[in-house]
């Protein structure tokens, strides 16, 4: 009785429905509509219920300092590996740096906001030959009236650190004594083995090593599990990648020649770009609050050669 009760209901159900079934014996069955059929039903189905509502971004015309707190993010700036030099400070200590050369300028602003709450610049630096430039980034260049730039960046801020478009960042954004995060594209080395790429110590010179000196050696783990591990470190292609130096210090800041001295090393080689911002795991402190939104020189200052860190911050 039960299974022609069954039978009878799957004959009078519609097509286009599943069966859900209970996990108990005779428990009761509920029919779900298909997923397809229920948004070709309804096809102003929404989803914006499940996004975070966005807001439209105020635009600023004209810079002006205000107060920095804790919660607020400044935007970063757009720089070029000059190469490294050793410098000395007052202490005698000699010091490793890194020289990079910054040049950015406010290109745009992006209407909304992003699903955290931050507003997006996209900056340029560093002008281009119009002989070289496509023509559809020619065009928006000139939208924009800007000569072409060889680099272009976004960066995520607060709503409080919006600079207005055409405005161009001073070197003084940093200062000397703060940390900063360098971002670049590492030299590319080609396809390497397991030593070269990932340290590793090869395999025995003598006593029956047959050229496999270099080799990687057993890659596998017998029949259980059967296969080789993901994230296996195998030879490879090595270099070419994104990587971000953390924590790297302001040693010394000329800002005529707009250049940042940076103490240690930076991703990637000479004439490389490079996407400087403040650190993140070295966040600012209360009594010494960064420029905000930005360094703005005041009018008939006269530009000053090279602010070096304080002989206290060495």
């Amino acid at each position: 009785a039960i299974m022609a009760l069954v039978k009878a209901r799957r004959l009078l159900a519609p097509q286009n429905t599943r069966r859900f079934t209970g996990l108990g014996i005779g428990a009761p069955i509920q029919r779900l509509p298909l997923i397809g059929s229920a948004l070709s039903a309804n096809r102003t189905c929404q989803f914006s219920t499940y996004r975070p509502k966005t807001r439209k971004v105020e635009k600023v015309t004209e810079v002006g300092a205000h107060k920095w707190n804790p919660e607020s993010k400044r935007t970063g700036v757009i720089g070029r590996k000059l190469g490294m030099m050793q410098l000395w400070d007052d202490w005698g200590m000699m010091r490793v740096v890194t020289v990079v050369q910054i040049d950015s300028e406010v290109l745009r602003i992006k209407d909304r906001l992003t699903p955290t709450g931050h507003a997006q610049l996209q900056l340029g630096g560093f002008e281009k030959n119009p002989e070289y430039t496509k023509g559809t980034l020619l065009g928006e260049f000139k939208k924009l009236g800007v000569t072409p730039k060889r680099k272009l960046v976004e960066f995520q801020v607060t709503p409080d650190a919006v600079l207005p478009v055409g405005f161009k960042i001073d070197a003084r954004h940093f200062f000397p004594g703060q940390f900063v995060d360098v971002q670049g594209i590492t030299k590319g080395k080609g396809f390497q083995g397991v030593m070269k790429r990932w340290g590793f110590g090869g395999q025995a010179a003598t006593h029956g090593v047959s050229k496999t000196h270099r080799h990687l050696g057993a890659a596998g783990a017998c029949q259980d599990p059967g296969r080789v591990w993901k994230g296996k470190k195998m030879p490879g292609n090595m270099g070419n990648k994104n990587q971000t130096a953390e924590c790297l210090k302001v040693f010394k800041i000329d800002v005529k020649r707009s250049l940042l001295y940076l103490t240690g090393s930076v991703p990637g080689a000479k004439g490389g770009f490079l996407k400087i911002r403040d650190a993140f795991r070295r966040p600012f402190k209360e009594e010494e609050p960064p420029p905000f939104p930005t360094f703005i020189p005041a009018e008939g200052e006269e530009v000053p050669g090279e602010i070096e860190m304080a002989l206290s911050e060495t």
